[in-house]
């Protein structure tokens, strides 16, 4: 009966922004505003807004700060760590109030949130007075199946700075904004009201900036200016994206305060982030990487970062996913086609969609034909055994779109699917037989 009602009122419909509302109310008051007694921090964007999320707790919890985060990825109350297995990336307003209330009960000083558009638009976090608000960056074609047009999509986003200002005030916690000086809607952004405003960038004048930025595949070294600090980073973390991305995460920190004394020792031995070029080696001769990347502005920075650190072929698995927009897919596709030596379609999360109409539009944007540095294999384990048999020493796989997910739906059936332990399982047999070297 839920779902027929679903199916019949529009989802921005005011019936059902009134129902997510409530719903966020009746949390709140029975998980007794928990969000009150914590420095909330809201980070918001169209790329980088998990692995930020990521960084910032990393960042604060191992400087002293005890703190708790929610992101796509997990949820993590100071040392303990669940896997988010609902793959929203806000979560409800039940769940979220929920693990407020564990951060509370732990005893965590801040409370680090993914926010999504849908999730501002639906309310999801109503009581949750936000004190710090972060924009990644904003991108074109991102949930233009639910947004009418981009301005709609910005306008969203911007509520969570818009309410910042006027949200509650906690004692002696100031309300801060933090926008990436390298995005176009940086000006629009920087107008909303309050405490404290800070900017960070890799190429433009900001409060927080990178000098000197080596990049290899190994890692990346580079110069931090803080005001009242300078910092020399060498790190594990791997492409220009995430340098913006620990740039965010690094004006978070010091902006709240935090002592940035331990953050280069923190950085040098980062153990990296779930499903975000997450290698995979089980002692072939080529590499093989693990990436959440799957809409076309995460794809071209996520591929940009490996054509320059690959020796040989760039391999890529990749699907679309079901119940987005065919512009989306074409431009993914173009993306792919451009920056890629071999492809490798197949299937992400169809949901109802067939996989063969989801395909047929990904191929409208390729330049390029079955055989021709381009094969179409719908089952994904077969697609990530096809690319690993075809790498040679030198080459690198990189199995796009799903990262840290550990299940596929496929129409109204969730099978356990984790492309890191598969791609695993599929090294270690070959190696065992030796069909690999």
């Amino acid at each position: 009966m839920l779902n027929q009602l679903r199916n019949l009122i529009p989802e921005r419909s005011p019936l059902r922004l009134l129902y997510h509302k409530a719903m966020a109310v009746i949390a709140a008051v029975y998980w007794r505003f928990p969000g009150y007694r914590l420095k909330v921090i809201g980070v918001t964007g169209t790329s980088g807004k998990s692995t930020t999320v990521e960084l910032i707790h990393y960042l604060l919890h191992n400087s002293g700060a005890k703190s708790g985060s929610i992101s796509g990825i997990q949820i993590q109350v100071g040392d303990k760590k669940i896997h988010n297995a609902s793959l929203r990336t806000t979560l409800r307003p039940w769940e979220t109030q929920k693990w407020l209330r564990q951060m509370v009960s732990e005893g965590c000083e801040f409370a680090v949130i993914e926010v999504s558009s849908h999730a501002l638009d639906q309310h999801r976090i109503w009581g949750v007075p936000i004190d710090t608000a972060l924009l990644t960056n904003i991108y074109d074609n991102e949930h233009l199946d639910y947004h009418d047009d981009l301005a709609d999509y910005v306008r969203t986003k911007s509520k969570l700075f818009k309410a910042l200002n006027y949200s509650y005030r906690k004692p002696s916690v100031p309300k801060i904004s933090i926008v990436n000086r390298d995005d176009d809607n940086f000006d629009m952004f920087q107008e909303f009201d309050a405490d404290r405003h800070w900017s960070y960038s890799i190429s433009r004048a900001a409060d927080v900036g990178a000098q000197e930025l080596v990049l290899t595949g190994q890692g990346s070294q580079f110069e931090i200016k803080l005001p009242n600090h300078h910092l020399k980073i060498d790190t594990p973390i791997i492409g220009r994206h995430n340098i913006q991305n620990l740039l965010a995460a690094i004006t978070t920190v010091s902006a709240n305060g935090v002592d940035v004394g331990q953050i280069e020792d923190l950085l040098h031995n980062f153990p990296g982030i779930p499903g975000r070029l997450e290698p995979v080696n089980e002692g072939q001769d080529f590499s093989v990487v693990v990436d959440f990347s799957y809409k076309p502005s995460g794809l071209e920075a996520v591929l940009d970062t490996m054509k320059n650190i690959v020796e040989g072929k760039l391999i890529v698995v990749w699907g679309a996913v079901g119940n987005r927009e065919e512009k989306h897919r074409t431009e993914s596709a173009r993306v792919l086609d451009f920056n890629t030596d071999e492809l490798v379609l197949t299937t992400d999360d169809p949901y109802m969609e067939d996989p063969k109409e989801i395909a047929n539009h990904v191929k409208k944007g390729l330049n390029r034909g079955e055989g021709d540095r381009f094969w179409e294999i719908e089952d994904r384990y077969e697609a990530i055994r096809y690319a690993l048999f075809m790498a040679e020493p030198g080459d690198c796989v990189l199995i796009a779109g799903r990262g840290h997910e550990t299940t596929q739906t496929i129409g109204t059936k969730k099978i356990e699917f984790d492309d890191r332990v598969v791609a695993r399982e599929i090294l270690s047999f070959a190696k065992g037989k030796k069909i690999l070297n």
